[in-house]
């Protein structure tokens, strides 16, 4: 399978609307795009945590109902599968890192802290990945809705600077880690769990009833 133009302009789009998103966090950042922003949890930003769950559970649910059989199953096994390698690699590299976040330090230098840390956002891979299959499957048909769910990951990367969870490098890594992983497994065409079922693919849940 090759990237069509169309998907190309998807993810294009995705990298603009993010950047433009973002600048507000990189504006008066001094030398270094690392830098924290006046704390705020509250309005839209509380539903940070509840973003990536149900994400996630959306992805699962709908990939056992739908099965391997029709194109929306197949995308929403390629979301489940991005959200697990995503939120397995963001963790590995949380520990690896250990980076201390900038509700613990003023200072984005304090990395290898022998603990886990905040590099990358796993709230932003996990989000960025789970979202990534729909964009790329469904902007021919849907190019407007695509765009749309593009704005996602960008309002989670927003979020998580503003609660002082993470860096601007932080959620620009987990970003970047989960749109990487959810391309890969549309360019692919085959995700990694379909070897494991019985003739490469099942029947949804759904036709069961």
């Amino acid at each position: 399978m090759r990237f069509s133009i169309s998907r190309g302009r998807a993810i294009v789009s995705a990298l603009v609307a993010a950047a433009a998103a973002c600048a507000p966090l990189l504006a008066n950042a001094g030398d270094g795009i690392d830098h924290r922003v006046n704390r705020n949890t509250g309005g839209i930003f509380a539903a940070q945590d509840v973003v990536p769950i149900a994400l996630a559970v959306f992805s699962g649910g709908c990939a056992l109902w739908e099965g391997t059989q029709t194109p929306i199953g197949k995308t929403c096994w390629e979301s489940a599968e991005s959200i697990g390698i995503s939120g397995l690699s963001t963790e590995a590299l949380q520990y690896l890192t250990g980076r201390q976040g900038p509700s613990e330090t003023s200072d984005p230098g304090r990395w290898f802290t022998g603990r886990k840390g905040t590099f990358p956002s796993l709230h932003v891979a996990v989000t960025t990945a789970a979202v990534t299959p729909f964009i790329l499957n469904n902007f021919e048909s849907h190019p407007w809705l695509s765009s749309g769910l593009a704005l996602v990951p960008v309002y989670e990367m927003v979020a998580r600077v503003k609660a002082q969870q993470h860096w601007q490098t932080d959620v620009l890594a987990g970003a970047l880690l989960g749109a990487g992983v959810g391309i890969g497994e549309v360019y692919k065409n085959s995700p990694f769990v379909f070897g494991l079922l019985p003739d490469g693919g099942f029947v949804g849940y759904h036709a069961r009833f």
